[in-house]
C-alpha cells in the first residue's frame, strides 16, 4: 500500500512538471547587438551581400538612419567578407551625413570578450536639418559665398551705366554691387533648395561663374586693344563671363559627378594656371597688358582642363586641397621678396629673373604640397559613400604618373641615364616628366 502509494505520487509530480508551460523566448534566437554570423560563412556573405544591396539603394534614397542599420547588420553576419568594405563605406557615408565623428566600426573587436561594438547612436538619433549635413560643408552657407560673388559682379556691371552724384562710375558700380551681393546671397540659397542639389554641386556651378568672370575680363583687355580698358569694359565682361561660367558650371553640375575634392582640385589647378600665365608673362619684355591677359587665360583653361581630367581619378578633398594650395601660393610668392630687393628701372633683368623663379616655385610649391598631404584623407573622396577604385601603383617612373587604374599621382623625379648605345661618347640622362600605363 505504501509503496503505491509513494509511486503514484512521483508519476504526479512528474506530470505535473512535465505539464508546465515553457518559455517562448528561452530558445529565440539573439537580436540587435547580440545577433551572431550564422555557423556556415557562405550563407552569412550572401545574407550580407543581399542586406548591403538593399542598403546602397536606401542611402541613394538619402535614408540615412535604414541604410546604416541594415549596413551595420551585414557587418555583424560577416565581418571579414567581400561586402564588409561596402558596408563599412556606407556607415561611414551615413556618419558624415548625420555629423557622428567615427567610432570603432561595427565588427571591430574592442574588448576582452570579443564582443562586436556597434554605434547605435546614429539608429537612435534624429535626423539633422537639410541645411546642417556637413557633406563638404553647409549647402546654405557654400550658396551665399557664391550667390553673393556672382551678384556683385552683375550689380557691379549694371552700376557702371549709372552715374554717382559725382559723375563717376564708380560710384554706381559700389552701390549695386553691394546691393547684389546681398541679394545673390538670399536668393542662391533658395534656388539651390529647390534645384535639391548638394554642396558638391553648388560649387561646380559657383566655380564656373568665378572662372568665367575671371575669363571674361581678361578678353575685354585683350578685344579693346592696346588703346587702354577701362573699368567699364572689365566689368562688362567680367560679368558676361560669369552669366556663360555659371550656364556652364549649372549643367555640369546636373550630372553629380564631381566631388567637392574636384571642384577645390580643378580651382586649384585653374588658379594655378593663371597665376603661371602672368609669372611667365614677365619673362616677355617689354610689358605689353595684352600678352598678360592671353597668357592668363591659356594657362586658366589648362588648368580647368588638367583637373577636369585629373580630378575624378585622386583622392583629394577640400581639407588636402587647401593646404596645396597655400604651399603653392608660398612658392610663387617668396621670389617676390627679391624683387623689392634687385629692383632696376633701367633693366628688365630682374623682372624676368623673378618670373622664371616665381614659376618654378610655384610648380615645386604644388609637387611638394601633394607630397607633404599624400595619404590625408584617403577613401574620403567618394560620391554616395560608394568605395573608391583600389589604386594600383604600376605606373613607370615619372614626376606625373597615371597608374592602369586611372589614377594619377606624382612620382618623384624621373630621371634615368641614357643608353649609351646611342652615343659612345656624350653620356647624358633623360628627364621624364609624364609617364602612365592603360
Amino acid at each position: 500500500m505504501r509503496l503505491g502509494l509513494v509511486a503514484a505520487a512521483s508519476l504526479a509530480l512528474v506530470g505535473t512538471a512535465a505539464a508546465q508551460p515553457r518559455d517562448p523566448y528561452a530558445d529565440a534566437p539573439p537580436t540587435g547587438s547580440e545577433q551572431v554570423a550564422p555557423a556556415d560563412p557562405v550563407l552569412a556573405e550572401q545574407i550580407a551581400q543581399s542586406l548591403v544591396a538593399r542598403a546602397q539603394e536606401l542611402l541613394e534614397a538619402k535614408i540615412w538612419l535604414d541604410a546604416k542599420q541594415l549596413a551595420v547588420e551585414a557587418i555583424v553576419r560577416s565581418p571579414k567578407g567581400q561586402s564588409s568594405d561596402h558596408a563599412r563605406a556606407i556607415v561611414k557615408q551615413v556618419n558624415q551625413q548625420l555629423g557622428i565623428p567615427d567610432e570603432p566600426e561595427p565588427g571591430e573587436v574592442v574588448g576582452p570578450h570579443d564582443t562586436p561594438s556597434i554605434d547605435t547612436r546614429a539608429i537612435i538619433a534624429p535626423l539633422p536639418p537639410l541645411h546642417d549635413q556637413p557633406e563638404g560643408g553647409r549647402p546654405l552657407v557654400v550658396a551665399n559665398v557664391h550667390g553673393a560673388m556672382f551678384g556683385a559682379t552683375m550689380g557691379a556691371m549694371v552700376g557702371t551705366f549709372v552715374s554717382s552724384s559725382g559723375g563717376k562710375q564708380a560710384g554706381g558700380a559700389v552701390a549695386l554691387g553691394l546691393g547684389g551681393a546681398l541679394g545673390g546671397a538670399l536668393a542662391a540659397p533658395v534656388v539651390a533648395d529647390k534645384l535639391h542639389w548638394s554642396p558638391a554641386q553648388v560649387r561646380t556651378a559657383g566655380a564656373g561663374a568665378t572662372w568665367g568672370a575671371v575669363t571674361g575680363a581678361f578678353i575685354s583687355d585683350i578685344a579693346t586693344g592696346t588703346t587702354g580698358t577701362t573699368g567699364r569694359q572689365i566689368l562688362i565682361g567680367m560679368g558676361i563671363g560669369s552669366t556663360v561660367g555659371l550656364l556652364a558650371g549649372g549643367g555640369l553640375a546636373t550630372r553629380d559627378k564631381l566631388t567637392t575634392g574636384d571642384v577645390a582640385l580643378i580651382d586649384t589647378f585653374a588658379g594655378m594656371g593663371t597665376i603661371g600665365g602672368l609669372t611667365l608673362g614677365m619673362l616677355m619684355q617689354p610689358v605689353e597688358s595684352e600678352a598678360y591677359s592671353l597668357n592668363a587665360i591659356v594657362g586658366a583653361g589648362a588648368g580647368i582642363v588638367i583637373g577636369m581630367v585629373a580630378a575624378p581619378q585622386t583622392n583629394t578633398t577640400q581639407r588636402r586641397m587647401l593646404r596645396v594650395a597655400g604651399i603653392t601660393a608660398l612658392g610663387a610668392a617668396i621670389p617676390f621678396l627679391l624683387y623689392a630687393a634687385i629692383y632696376d628701372p633701367s633693366s628688365d633683368g630682374d623682372e624676368r629673373l623673378v618670373g622664371a623663379l616665381a614659376t618654378g616655385g610655384m610648380v615645386g610649391g604644388c609637387y611638394l604640397g601633394f607630397r607633404l598631404t599624400q595619404g590625408m584623407d584617403e577613401g574620403l573622396d567618394t560620391i554616395d559613400g560608394k568605395p573608391a577604385k583600389p589604386a594600383v601603383d604600376d605606373a613607370p617612373p615619372a614626376t606625373i604618373t597615371r597608374s592602369s587604374t586611372g589614377h594619377w599621382g606624382l612620382g618623384g623625379v624621373g630621371v634615368q641615364p641614357l643608353s649609351r648605345t646611342l652615343d659612345d661618347h656624350q653620356h647624358g640622362t633623360a628627364f621624364t616628366l609624364l609617364g602612365g600605363r592603360f
